[in-house]
Order: C-alpha cells, then sequence, then structure tokens
C-alpha cells in the first residue's frame, strides 16, 4: 500500500455519514455502492477515496485508501475541456470496466488486446471503447497497460451514455485506475484499490468527486457530531475533576483522621504519667532513725571470717623476729637436717690457687 499523502484540516473523514444525513450535493440515485474522491481544495492533487455499500437501509464505509487527481485538480464548474489537465466534478456512474484480465466485476468488461483503443479523436468514436489501428489522439490501451496504468480501469461515466450525451473536446478517457500518480484527469490510485472496487461493482454504482466544498454542504451531522464531542469531552473533564475533588477529600479526612489519633495518643500518655504516684521526700525522723540504726550496726562485734591480711614481707637482708610465729607447715631452717661436716669445714680460698 502507498504512503497515504498528508490531509488538510478540510478534507472529509466520513463521507457515509453525509450521504446518509442529505448533505452531497449530487445525487447517487439508488446505487448500491458509491465511491468518494474528494480533495481539499481547487488545485490540491491528493484525493481522499472513500467506499460506501448500502446496507440496512443506510450507507456504511467499506474501505478507504488514498489516491490522485487530474495534475490541476478538480475543475471548477465550465472548465472541464481537453488538455486542462482537470477531474471532472460531480456524480457519474460505472457501467464499463477494461483491464488484463476480469478480476470478477459485473460490470461490462473489455479485456485488452494490442488494438484496443479509446476514442480521443473527435468523431463516433470519441471517448468510446474500440478495436482497430486508431489515429490522432485514440489512446492505445494496450501501450498504457503494460505501462501498469491499465492494468485494471473503471470507465467514469463524464461526456458519455448513460449519464449524459457526448460532446466532442469536453474531454475523454476518464478513468479509475492503478498507478498512484497525478494525471491528465483520471482518479489514480494503487491496483489493490482498483481490484476490490471493480469485484464489488455492479452496473449503476456511482462515484462522486471533487472538492470538499463543491460536494458537501453545510453539515448538521459535522455540527451535531462536534457538539456531541465536545459535550463527552465536557463531561469526561467534569468526571476527572469529581474524581480530584474526592481523592482530595479522602485524603484530608485521612489526614485529620491521623492527627486526632495522635492527640489522642498524646493524651493517653501524659494520663498515664499523672496517675502514677510520686514518692514524698524523706522527713527529719526518718533520717534520725537511719542514723541509730547505722551506730547500732557499727557497735555489733563483727565475726571473724577466717580471713587475715597479708603477713609483711621483710626486706632483703632483714632478721627475721624470733616472736613472729612460723608457718609449721613450711621447712624452717632451724629445722632442715644439715650436713655438719659440710657445715664445719671451712672453705677454701680459691684465689690463691696457683695456675
Amino acid at each position: 500500500m502507498p504512503a497515504l499523502p498528508a490531509a488538510g484540516a478540510e478534507q472529509e473523514h466520513d463521507p457515509c455519514a453525509r450521504l446518509n444525513a442529505g448533505e452531497v450535493r449530487y445525487s447517487v440515485r439508488e446505487a448500491k455502492r458509491v465511491t468518494f474522491a474528494t480533495a481539499e481544495k481547487y488545485g490540491a492533487t491528493e484525493t481522499r477515496l472513500t467506499g460506501c455499500v448500502f446496507e440496512d437501509g443506510a450507507y456504511v464505509q467499506e474501505w478507504q485508501s488514498w489516491g490522485f487527481s487530474g495534475r490541476n485538480g478538480f475543475a471548477p464548474p465550465g472548465s472541464m475541456w481537453e488538455n486542462t489537465l482537470y477531474s471532472p466534478t460531480g456524480s457519474f456512474s460505472f457501467t464499463e470496466a477494461l483491464g488484463r484480465s476480469n478480476p470478477g466485476t459485473e460490470l461490462e468488461y473489455h479485456e485488452l488486446k494490442p488494438s484496443s483503443r479509446w476514442g480521443g479523436k473527435h468523431g463516433e468514436n470519441y471517448n468510446q471503447y474500440f478495436e482497430g489501428e486508431g489515429e490522432g489522439a485514440d489512446e492505445n490501451l494496450w501501450r498504457y497497460m503494460e505501462q501498469g496504468l491499465y492494468e485494471q480501469a473503471a470507465v467514469i461515466n463524464w461526456n458519455r451514455q448513460p449519464d449524459m450525451p457526448t460532446r466532442q473536446g469536453a474531454s475523454f478517457a476518464i478513468f479509475f485506475h492503478a498507478g498512484y500518480a497525478p494525471t491528465w484527469g483520471c482518479i489514480s490510485t494503487d491496483l489493490a484499490t482498483v481490484t476490490r472496487l471493480l469485484r464489488g461493482a455492479v452496473p449503476g454504482d456511482r462515484i462522486v468527486m471533487g472538492t470538499v466544498e463543491d460536494v458537501f454542504t453545510a453539515s448538521t451531522a459535522a455540527s451535531e457530531a462536534a457538539a456531541a464531542a465536545a459535550a463527552r469531552a465536557e463531561e469526561k473533564a467534569a468526571a476527572v475533576e469529581q474524581r480530584l475533588e474526592t481523592l482530595t477529600h479522602v485524603l484530608m479526612t485521612l489526614g485529620v483522621l491521623a492527627a486526632l489519633g495522635l492527640l489522642i495518643r498524646l493524651a493517653f500518655k501524659r494520663a498515664g504519667r499523672q496517675r502514677k504516684p510520686r514518692r514524698a521526700p524523706p522527713s527529719a525522723d526518718s533520717f534520725a532513725k537511719t542514723a541509730a540504726s547505722d551506730r547500732q550496726a557499727a557497735a555489733r562485734p563483727r565475726a571473724h571470717t577466717g580471713w587475715s591480711p597479708p603477713a609483711e614481707i621483710p626486706p632483703a637482708g632483714a632478721s627475721m623476729p624470733l616472736d613472729r610465729p612460723l608457718d609449721p607447715s613450711l621447712d624452717s631452717p632451724l629445722d632442715s637436717p644439715l650436713d655438719s661436716e659440710h657445715e664445719r669445714k671451712p672453705r677454701e680460698d680459691v684465689s690463691s690457687r696457683k695456675p
């Protein structure tokens, strides 16, 4: 599918609804299917293509695509002539089609061959299909098919029967065909869109073409739809505002409850401290009783616990006093057996020894 050209602010997005509302300037008779090809303004070649089908008493959209009109856009009233490079404005029927092979349409179908021509030279074949050598302005349909333009094409009945009598010079060969490029006056789109249109088409289906301003009348439906959309937007905004107000109220309530809970806890703590009894300061009598009790305790004899302070250790070289009791468990020098001979023998003076 080709890339979509940018649509302007004035482009119509729902032609089927406008058709149901009676806001189309041109009659579609009792067509089963109606195709819209609309441009934003005069001189614009990009066209929005919309296929509508009549079902259950109303037209509904079947498909939507993009394409191109003539190189100079759509023709203003009275301007559609040869070599102006305009596409015609109005409502036109489909009764014939042409191309490489029939895709399954109920329209009269011309399977192209090298001798296939479309009359452009003024005369009896003007703006008609015929087979032959062709001359002058007659179009070689086979050559254009080989170029990809007429691979499939539906004939738009501008300046020909059954829509109007043929006028020499009022332009010819206005097709809805493949190619997807500005044309000499046809409507060009992608091959898939043309094939889809042909497969569903029956004789009497129509195409409504032109600028948005030329095709549609002032839209009560559009204004009502815009008003309804605005009302929905206001309702949505009001609902959001209401939710915000409710949320704010809930948050404020929670904050107040939290503050009250904190105040209640502080009050309970303060009340608990006030109920707790305080000790009275000691009186003079209690001091006197305590002092008397301490004196009595100091006057009582203390029981010996079996512990004595350690004996004072004499300094080195001092003789131990004889009146200090000795620990009988320790060996005393007085009680130790000594070698009497060894003790009595004088020590030899080794200093006088000669070597």
